[in-house]
């Protein structure tokens, strides 16, 4: 056959047969030819130099169609000379390059969602038929989802030097239909209107009907159903028969046929169990059947239950009553039995592992004081536990291993008390005496992955199959698609195996060249960074979807989708393609939110709670992100926050992977923050900034800034601090670095592991700052497991900030701006105060240089060093979700480093420098976001203080050289102290 199409398309002046044994002179491809040099002459015998064989010309053809490049291949002969000149005409075949939608598309369907119904697959042969069902598929979508006039128009673009067809549909959904009153058939028993609010279909009250969406009409159908499963009609059928358009009114009117069925009562008897737990265990009420497999299912879940509950000795069965007054009634019977508790499990026999080990693997558990009162058993669990351990000693090669348990009263204990024994016959070990590998050319045997099997190791089963896995991942990494694994293993004597593994390599693939598609926005050398494949490489799977990982780590694009162009083609040199949909380059968000807390917000009209007072602070948010800036994967942010508390506005600027680096970034920052969260003064910051950031390894991640900012105060109702020194603006230039270790195993409830930060500032004239002054601040977290549930975790914050070079007349300490100063207190930090009150407040001072005093008003002014130190000890409390905490809270803000003391007293209203403790409870409720907490601390010894509690206008009036008689009543100190008892709710652990 090849031979008549080789005769059938030789087109010369001379017969054929003529040119049979004639030296090629030349092979000539005149429409180009798109294989790689090493693939054309595997598959193209024909070389000048040897004579013309029909046969050859025939295999060359099968060989050139077998590569899948060609869609047509015709072969034309023309004398030269002595010789004959061939040419191989071609028509190259083209392969899927890409697939996009354009338009207006929002959701119902989306793009993924229209492009799917395509059912195109990148990187295979392109047909011009598919496309006319891909519009047949799109259309239907569309219609499903209420858009009956939407216009989808394809195009088609054409890549003859790659061979890719890039698909692109044009959408114009035009407008949603909406439901109206849909036709019911059948026998509904509810009324027509019970049945439309079932649906959704119509907005309640207003009585508008909603836009069609396939989405909306499965739940339509969806909530009939819930609301015949509500009334227990369980065995209800709703079937959507049809959707009727009326294109005039664009109006869709859905065809419902209901068998509501008869109702089903499902009900205990002997022993009486809630229909929530019934609704839960049961699984007619899921399924919305009933079957014998259903009712079985519940008879299983049901007793077990009841084990679980420590009726260990529990049965059920069921009944099903036949229908009568339209009810269906199944009635299951149980006995609980004694309830016995599970106080004692012991393993036997074991030398290999050690109990513990074992112990870990296990559901059964005895008794705890506050979680599992009566152990968890059931023979379900006692057979799984049985099985497990026999896997664990079957994969560590005992392979004749048995694992027996029973159960027998335990007589020291209370009535009811059991003991389960656990006996592990282990057997012999199985050893790998002799292993070899067969078949491997092209790697040396030291290059290959460890094997679980080998020499003097355990033989199991399980040994095999994670070595084929390995060595499987091994050539498909790199480039051996075809690779092929079979093991096999033969006893040499009673306990020792010969293992054998032997692989067929098959042929080796290489990437040609790296295809990438549907940049728009996106610069290629940011994309081109990414592509670690390069022409000549093995065609590796591996690496091709780590770029396709990096790729989505760029954070810019909605889609990467990767193939290997003509998959099936028997070449060797295939090309890797790339399909990039850029992300929609803006994102907004906006938040409102509400706190409740004690706040410490500055109030210039009264003085007398230092310790701030109870309130209500709404909170908005925005934020604006700009991504992908002039496609390089850059992010331009706004972010807005406005309260009663705080005001803040930022504007950062981020270059990821910097310098090509995956875990470098650089970010500029522009903030403005004013806050009110300390009593005495209103902070504001005016800054701009740099941040080198770096991750080092996988725990460990610095961070290196550069910030310029303006601080200053408003609002200080202090008459100490309206010297002038104190309200100026203060510009603060300060190099700082943090160092931050993470090796927690779960950053959002750690059960161990530790949790390190250091950071180092130093703010001098040489940075331009008007204020000179070092800052160190270092935390130290770890976390250990006290058993299975319980945790001991501890946390201590040192810090200290040294001043120098202060300016002429103002002391060093002082010299430090408010805002810049140590602040603690509150749910984080130190619970034995209130938020941001800790530390030193005001005692009064001089209001002008050798000049009469104020009085004290005990307003916390911040402090130059820090010590706190957190204990919590944290346990089940209630169930699996609700944890308990008992904690311990050490430490204070002190004026400066030589100030700190760990004395317990105070010795009187003007010191604040002594060790302030707090004990307390806490409950922990588990949520996918971290736990919600609520504290309750008893400060044991709070600081005392003097107040005022006029205005800041009388307390000027209260001259301290005058004799107290001829002062006004308002100027009598008001004693006054942090309350033993705080209160704090939050989200996420302490620390």
């Amino acid at each position: 056959m090849c031979v008549l199409a080789f005769l059938g398309v030789f087109r010369a002046a001379a017969q054929p047969s003529a040119y049979e044994g004639k030296t090629i002179v030349d092979v000539q491809f005149p429409n180009g030819q798109p294989l790689d040099p090493a693939d054309l002459a595997r598959v193209q015998p024909l070389k000048p130099g040897q004579p013309l064989r029909s046969e050859d010309v025939a295999h060359a053809i099968d060989g050139l169609f077998g590569t899948g490049l060609f869609s047509d291949i015709a072969v034309e002969a023309e004398p030269s000379g002595n010789g004959v000149i061939v040419r191989f005409v071609t028509t190259h075949a083209l392969f899927l390059g890409g697939v996009t939608v354009q338009g207006r598309v929002l959701e119902s369907p989306n793009k993924a969602q229209i492009e799917g119904a395509g059912q195109f697959s990148l990187g295979t042969p392109f047909h011009e038929a598919e496309v006319q069902t891909a519009l047949s598929s799109m259309r239907r979508l569309f219609d499903s989802n209420g858009l009956y006039e939407a216009q989808i128009d394809p195009s088609v673009e054409r890549d003859n030097d790659s061979q890719q067809i890039f698909l692109t549909f044009h959408v114009k959904t035009g407008k949603r239909a909406k439901y109206e009153m849909p036709a019911i058939n059948g026998a509904a028993k509810l009324p027509d209107a019970t049945i439309l609010r079932a649906t959704g279909w119509r907005l309640p009250i207003i009585h508008w009907w909603r836009h069609v969406s396939s989405t909306r009409t499965r739940g339509g159908v969806q909530g009939v159903l819930n609301k015949y499963g509500k009334q227990d009609r369980l065995l209800a059928s709703v079937e959507l028969k049809k959707l009727d358009y009326d294109a005039q009114r664009r109006r869709v009117r859905p065809n419902l046929d209901i068998d509501a069925g008869p109702k089903v009562e499902v009900t205990s008897v002997e022993t009486k169990v809630s229909h929530r737990v019934l609704k839960r265990y049961v699984p007619v009420f899921q399924e919305h059947t009933v079957d014998d497999d259903l009712l079985n299912t519940g008879r299983v879940n049901l007793r077990e239950y009841f084990q679980s509950q420590g009726y260990y000795d529990a049965t059920v069965d069921f009944r099903v009553q036949p229908v009568q007054n339209d009810v269906e009634t199944i009635q299951y019977s149980i006995s609980r039995g004694m309830r016995y508790k599970l106080v004692r499990l012991t393993i036997t026999g074991n030398n290999y592992f050690d109990t513990e080990s074992l112990r870990e693997r296990m559901f059964m558990q005895p008794a705890g004081l506050l979680i599992l009162r009566h152990g968890r058993y059931s023979e379900a669990f006692q057979r799984k536990d049985e099985e497990n351990i026999t896997n664990l000693y079957n994969a560590n090669g005992f392979r004749e291993a048995k694992v027996t348990s029973s159960v027998a009263p335990v007589t020291s204990g209370k009535p009811g008390s059991i003991g389960v024994t656990m006996h592990i016959d282990e057997g012999r070990q199985w050893l790998v005496d002799d292993f070899s590998i067969q078949g491997v050319t092209q790697f040396k045997l030291d290059e290959l992955p460890p094997r679980a099997s080998a020499a003097g190791q355990p033989f199991a089963e399980v040994n095999i199959a994670n070595d084929r896995d390995s060595l499987l991942t091994y050539y498909y990494t790199h480039g051996f698609p075809k690779v092929a694994f079979k093991a096999a293993w033969q006893p040499i004597e009673p306990g020792h195996v010969r293992v054998v593994y032997n692989i067929t390599e098959g042929e080796r693939e290489f990437v040609r060249d790296v295809l990438i598609n549907g940049l728009h926005t996106t610069r290629q050398s940011l994309v081109k960074k990414k592509i670690t494949l390069k022409p000549g490489d093995p065609l590796s799977p591996v690496e091709e979807t780590d770029i396709q990982k990096s790729l989505y780590d760029l954070g810019v694009f909605a889609a990467v989708e990767t193939a290997i162009e003509n998959p099936d083609g028997d070449t060797t040199h295939k090309n890797v393609i790339y399909h990039l949909e850029e992300a929609n380059r803006y994102t907004f968000s906006i938040g409102f939110g509400l706190e409740l807390a004690q706040f410490g917000t500055p109030n210039s009209s009264n003085l007398s709670s230092p310790g701030g007072t109870f309130g209500v602070s709404p909170l908005g948010s925005l934020s604006v992100s700009r991504l992908n800036f002039l496609g390089l994967g850059h992010t331009v942010t706004f972010q807005g926050a406005y309260s009663s508390i705080e005001k803040r506005a930022s504007l950062t600027y981020l270059l990821p992977h910097l310098g090509g680096v995956e875990n470098r970034s650089l970010t500029y920052s522009l903030l403005f923050d004013n806050t009110l969260n300390v009593r005495t003064f209103a902070s504001k910051r005016e800054e701009v900034s740099i941040q080198l950031s770096q991750k080092f390894n996988k725990s460990l991640t610095g961070q290196f800034q550069f910030s310029y900012r303006n601080v200053s105060v408003s609002d200080v109702i202090i008459p100490v601090l309206l010297i002038p020194q104190f309200l100026e603006s203060v510009r603060i230039g300060m190099l700082s670095a943090n160092l931050t270790q993470d090796r927690r195993d779960n950053p959002l409830n750690p059960h161990h592991g530790m949790y390190n930060t250091v950071n180092i500032g130093v703010s001098a004239k040489y940075f331009g700052s008007q204020r000179s002054f070092a800052r160190a601040l270092v935390r130290n977290a770890t976390y250990y497991s006290l058993g299975k549930n319980w945790v001991l975790a501890r946390q201590t914050q040192f810090g200290v900030i040294v001043p120098f070079s202060p300016p002429a007349g103002v002391d060093a300490q002082e010299s430090v701006p408010l805002p810049e100063r140590f602040y603690a207190g509150g749910a984080d930090s130190l619970r034995a105060f209130p938020f941001n009150q800790a530390g030193p407040r005001d005692t009064g001072a001089p209001l002008v240089p050798d000049g009469p005093s104020s009085e004290a008003t005990g307003f916390p002014l911040g402090g130059n060093a820090l010590f706190i130190n957190n204990v919590e000890l944290r346990f089940p409390f209630l169930g699996q979700n609700i944890q308990g905490v008992i904690f311990h809270d050490m430490g204070n803000v002190y004026s400066s480093l030589s100030d700190i003391s760990f004395r317990f007293h105070q010795n009187n209203p003007q010191d604040f420098n002594y060790m302030v403790h707090a004990v307390g409870f806490g409950i922990r409720y588990r949520t996918p976001v971290g736990p919600i907490r609520a504290d309750i601390a008893y400060s044991i010894n709070p600081p005392s203080y003097i107040g005022f509690s006029g205005t800041p206008a009388e307390l000027l009036n209260c001259n301290p050289n005058k004799p107290l008689n001829q002062l006004p009543a308002y100027c009598t100190p008001s004693p006054q102290s942090i309350s033993h008892y705080q209160f704090f709710f939050s989200i996420g652990q302490t620390f």
